[in-house]
């Protein structure tokens, strides 16, 4: 299944943001620099410091078949160090204990790699087909988790931005509406050469997404049903990414949310440690 629009993580994350910068009517933003407030404000994983988040999915296939999945989330965040981001499968059962890891230097490209207890095996997930392979048959891939959603790496946004209100629930928003297109030199590499990203207008919140292919057709969408709050910054509880040409759909529902009561030990990040992590033991963090 293709990949998705890193706007969905950027929302997943959302539930790991922390921070947010002020307007100032008298100085309106450009493209560039609401974009930057929010990569500051992170995607999955992205908050600083350390944060354990319990998430399911739920999948439509586009061949209508239905599943869920569950996963503990264990992301740390530094200044100045790479982006770590530890995946467990928790249900179902048979592919419960299966293990994802991603680490992300600034500027980089992620490091990625999967655990399969079946096989007691650890993979690098190196080549392209591998990195934008279906991350659990959602929408997802495993490079969209791995990404460290640094959206300026890949795309530059148009200078001049409009508004526009979104209604999620019973509350309407004012958003940002961004357009950013693809550089030159990451063309061969990213599927959408344009995407749009409705951006709220306070707290820089992703609400909405779209990804254009290569044809200008659209291709992915991404909405938050549902807003939260995580100390004290409004984050999506609930979030759909839809494929609108083949009808696949993956509903993403943060169900806990936390920080971590003792420092996380850096042996969870390490991938020669993979093998000797359980997930009971990941489930009692």
């Amino acid at each position: 299944m293709k990949a998705v629009t890193k706007f969905v993580l950027a929302v997943l994350g959302l539930a790991l943001l922390v921070g947010a910068g002020s307007l100032h009517a008298q100085q309106p933003l450009t493209g560039p620099q609401i974009l930057q407030k929010v990569e500051e404000k992170g995607g999955m994983g992205g908050t600083q410091g350390e944060l354990i988040s319990d998430v399911k999915f739920d999948i439509i296939g586009k061949d209508k078949k239905t599943a869920t999945n569950e996963f503990r989330f264990i992301s740390k965040r530094k200044h100045g160090e790479p982006d770590k981001l530890l995946v467990a499968f928790v249900k179902p059962d048979d592919v419960r204990g299966t293990l994802f890891l991603s680490i992300k230097p600034q500027g980089k490209d992620a490091d990625l790699w999967l655990y399969l207890p079946a096989l007691g095996a650890v993979k690098q997930l190196v080549n392209t087909q591998e990195r934008k392979g279906s991350f659990a048959g959602s929408n997802l891939s495993f490079e969209d988790l791995g990404s460290g959603f640094k959206y300026s790496e890949s795309y530059t946004a148009d200078e001049k931005v409009t508004e526009e209100k979104i209604k999620i629930g019973d509350k309407e928003y004012t958003t940002y509406v961004l357009t950013l297109r693809v550089k030159k030199e990451k063309e061969k590499t990213e599927d959408y050469p344009v995407r749009k990203m409705w951006v709220e207008k306070t707290e820089f919140v992703v609400l909405k997404g779209e990804g254009y292919n290569k044809t200008n057709k659209l291709e992915t969408v991404f909405e938050a049903l549902a807003l939260g709050k995580f100390e004290d910054d409004t984050v999506p509880d609930k979030v759909l990414i839809k494929n609108v040409l083949d009808g696949s759909q993956t509903t993403i529902t943060f169900m806990t949310r936390k920080r971590p009561a003792q420092p996380l030990p850096e042996n969870l990040f390490d991938p020669n440690n993979l093998k000797n992590l359980k997930i009971d033991d990941l489930l009692k963090l």
